[in-house]
């Protein structure tokens, strides 16, 4: 390979790299935006009932944050969809503890 070959292959590799980098900060990004529209589970700050919430959702759902961040977006949807007032993140995180039992009622106490 001579020289230009070289160099076409640096150049067509630093963009594929800087392709890549963008790509991910945008889909980080996305998803930072989609948190905070949630607003999100992992939000600080939250009072010692949210904190107790949250620990309990955590059991359920195996630490599996997302499925966390599912199950209050369900719970948000539904009072929409019914036209009731937006609740708070504590209350949409007890609806949904409350709904998790309520529906695993009959399964083995694994929690």
């Amino acid at each position: 390979m001579d020289d230009a070959q070289i160099l076409a292959a640096v150049v067509l590799a630093a963009v594929c790299l800087v392709a890549a980098i963008v790509a991910f900060r945008r889909r980080q990004a996305s998803a930072e935006q989609e948190q905070t529209q949630l607003g999100s589970p992992r939000n600080r700050g939250r009072s010692a009932r949210g904190e107790a919430l949250m620990q309990r959702l955590r059991q359920i759902t195996i630490y599996d944050e997302a499925k966390i961040e599912r199950l209050i977006r369900l719970e948000r949807d539904e009072l929409k969809r019914k036209g009731n007032a937006e609740e708070t993140l504590d209350d949409l995180m007890e609806r949904a503890v409350a709904r998790w039992e309520r529906d695993n009622a009959g399964t083995a106490a694994l929690y």
